[in-house]
């Protein structure tokens, strides 16, 4: 599952002994759910461009995703997927390594998940 626009409310403030200020947040964190629909709204057109061909339309797309969601590996790696379709090779492959090493930091397997495309 990924977090989008998360937030948490600080349940403290203080200062440590050097007189950096640090705060004290609670274990309660709060999702914004319109980010979650929005993110969702932008994948799917995201895939039925980058299906259709129009590859440059799908960039767009996925940019929005990974704007909302940095650490989204698999938005990254079809985002270089989407800019290898519109001729950026190196660009695309670029992306698409970053996404493999992010999905192998946080023990996610992206390259299941896009078979096909």
């Amino acid at each position: 599952m990924l977090l989008t626009a998360v937030y948490s409310e600080p349940g403290a403030c203080y200062f440590d002994k050097k007189g950096a200020a640090a705060v004290n947040y609670p274990l309660s964190i709060y999702v914004v759910k319109d980010t979650v629909k929005t993110v969702n709204r932008c994948e799917r057109q995201a895939h039925d461009f980058y299906g259709r061909g129009l590859f440059k339309k799908a960039i767009i797309q996925w940019k929005k995703v990974l704007h909302l969601q940095p650490d989204n590996a698999f938005a990254m790696f079809m985002l270089g997927k989407s800019y290898m379709g519109a001729g950026e090779k190196e660009k695309g492959e670029y992306l698409c390594d970053q996404a493999i090493a992010i999905g192998e930091q946080s023990d996610k397997n992206i390259c299941h998940s896009v078979e096909g495309f």
